[in-house]
């Protein structure tokens, strides 16, 4: 049995979109890894709610220092980045 092109080029279609298929099924169960540092470099790996916590309260505490050095555009500045955090986070709960 012989293939035609038209027959082989109909086979690879195929399997391409297998492929696709078993990546955006893998891409689907896998979950995202985050990673958070502390003081002193120490790694640890959260979910993404743990991630977004962490950031949210890094934020708060940065906006916190800006406000007591009067750096008020710096501040303004970290506060719509804590605006944007608690978006995700109200996002991913849900709400």
């Amino acid at each position: 049995m012989t293939l035609t092109d038209g027959d082989i080029e109909r086979i690879a279609q195929l399997i391409f979109e297998k492929l696709l298929e078993k990546q955006k099924s893998f891409e689907e169960e896998t979950e995202q890894v985050y990673h958070i540092y502390d003081e002193l470099g120490k790694v640890e790996i959260v979910s993404e709610q743990e991630f977004y916590e962490y950031e949210l309260d890094r934020l708060i505490d940065l906006e916190r220092k800006y406000v007591e050095e009067e750096e008020f555009e710096k501040a303004n500045i970290i506060k719509n980045k804590i605006r944007k955090v608690k978006l995700k986070i109200k996002k991913q709960n849900g709400i």
